[in-house]
């Protein structure tokens, strides 16, 4: 029998493609942890999510949807309930979870991950190491947006840039983007920005808005087009620019500019992209302090998995109109090891932005 090159190639390729095939259509094997002993443990008991802001804000309302659905996936079906913890742009509830709470798996944190950005600095607030942290989950990554109302009377990023730009007055949040964004987008891109800080969540920024305290803030579209969709319809606030690479295709405002666009340089676009949008990829994310029994972290992450592709919950979610693009707990913790190990360079840029005085 002869055997000709083309027929040697052409099965070593259809072999490849199998074997490639059956990689892309065979499920990932799950971690193993001993179910039974786990179910023991959570028999009964309640498991909860202590969110790091006010309720009523864009964390809350992912909380409070995923615990109506965790529960029935975790081994032993425990109660799963919400609890606020509001203060410092969520640094209070890390260090909460991290430290002073029951580091048995009933305590999970709901956290935002900008925070990392005063970890690295050294602020003297956090007791905690995200890179030592258990990731359960992250439900959507997130694109911080400038929006401000009708009061200053602008309508484009490019009225409020230079001397003469119209001055806007922002809501800001301690150790968050909604704090950081305002001051990186004024020191380097020149923006006539006025921060007030010390709100502790959006939902206050939101009613200081409406009252006329300040004009506006940085936000994510995922919160604002839950909690004020009708806000944008009507015109009553309006959209200036998009902390993100890529412009989100839903957005009510056209041509709103992106990083790419707002950026005049290099490093402006790298400050811009490690102070605001890089860390909010794992923005909202899931955790669990250092120390909680390997089975139920493992448990708990696999549990966060599959409330986040229930099919109930994904139709609650539309209906609410909150976005679920899951990021996994894996892909999270090499996220937050690579931002954690960043350049001295751009680090001590980034320092002197939002830590002068560090």
């Amino acid at each position: 029998m002869k055997i000709t090159l083309r027929a040697i190639l052409s099965a070593t390729f259809s072999l490849a493609f199998a074997a490639l095939a059956v990689g892309s259509f065979a499920a990932e094997p799950k971690p193993a942890f001993n179910e039974k002993a786990v179910g023991d443990f959570y028999k009964g008991k309640t498991v909860r999510i202590i969110v790091g802001f006010s309720a009523g804000g864009g964390y809350d309302l992912y909380s409070r949807l995923i615990a109506r659905y965790l529960g029935k996936y975790i081994p032993g079906t425990p109660n799963v309930i919400v609890e606020n913890m509001a203060g410092a742009g969520s640094i209070l509830a890390a260090n909460n979870v991290a430290n002073a709470a029951p580091k048995d798996g009933t305590v999970v944190g709901n956290i935002s991950g900008p925070i990392i950005l005063e970890q690295l600095f050294g602020t003297p607030a956090v007791q905690f190491d995200m890179a030592k942290l258990r990731y359960l989950a992250v439900p959507v990554e997130e694109t911080y947006l400038l929006i401000v109302s009708k009061k200053p009377g602008v309508s484009r990023f490019d009225d409020i840039l230079g001397p003469k730009g119209k001055q806007v007055v922002l809501g800001g949040i301690p150790g968050s983007t909604v704090e950081h964004a305002p001051i990186i987008v004024r020191d380097v891109l020149g923006a006539n920005i006025k921060l007030v800080a010390g709100y502790k969540g959006t939902a206050d920024v939101r009613l200081a808005i409406d009252s006329g305290e300040v004009d506006g803030f940085f936000n994510t579209w995922t919160s604002s087009k839950v909690t004020s969709m009708d806000k944008f319809k009507t015109g009553e606030w309006t959209i200036l620019a998009q902390l993100g690479d890529e412009p989100l295709p839903d957005l009510p405002s056209a041509n709103v500019p992106t990083i790419p666009m707002l950026a005049k340089s290099e490093e402006q676009r790298q400050l811009l992209r490690f102070g605001t949008s890089v860390p909010n990829q794992f923005g909202k994310v899931y955790l669990l302090a250092t120390g909680v029994p390997a089975d139920r972290a493992t448990a708990l992450e696999i549990a966060f998995a599959k409330a986040l592709a229930d099919k109930e919950l994904l139709a609650e979610a539309e209906k609410g109109r909150l976005e679920i693009k899951p990021l996994s707990a894996q892909r999270t913790q090499k996220l937050v090891t690579e931002f954690l190990g960043m350049s001295p360079e751009l680090k001590a840029k980034l320092q002197k932005l939002i830590h002068p005085s560090k």
